[in-house]
């Protein structure tokens, strides 16, 4: 009996997890906003200088969030890759400038970054995907 009542807690754990959806925060929301802010400033560090995004892919579900973006100078400048530590992959060819990911989760009040690629040349959040045993759903369009 002890084994049934756990096997049906779990189903619905799972069905509960489930149910959350996967939605898109809309151009203009607090939401999308808070978003981009708290990944604005590890793009900025890594890449040097001001940034902003052009947002190709933001999902979120329950307390996480997933973007896939490509970072501008802002009022929609190109970033000279040759110029920042990204330089010599950008001449080899192992650099993507078109685009970067970032993994977020809500921890208390505010949106943390808990991963992120820049430029990557391979599906870089399938990994973040499996070791957090995320939806599929969070990282599709």
């Amino acid at each position: 009996m002890r084994f049934i009542l756990i096997a049906i807690a779990l189903t619905l754990g799972a069905a509960q997890a489930l149910a959350q959806h996967v939605f898109q925060p809309a151009r203009g929301t607090p939401l999308r906003a808070e978003l981009m802010d708290a990944a604005r400033p590890t793009f900025e560090a890594e890449i040097g200088g001001k940034i902003e995004f052009v947002v190709r892919r933001l999902n979120v579900w329950g307390d996480w969030a997933f973007g896939d973006v490509t970072a501008q100078r802002p009022g929609g400048r190109p970033i000279d890759w040759r110029r920042t530590r990204f330089a010599e992959d950008f001449k080899e060819g192992m650099f993507d400038p078109a685009g970067s990911f970032f993994l977020l989760r809500k921890t208390g009040r505010q949106w943390v970054v808990v991963e992120y690629a820049i430029g990557p040349t391979d599906v870089a959040w399938d990994g973040w995907r499996q070791q957090r045993k995320l939806p599929q759903a969070l990282f599709e369009r």
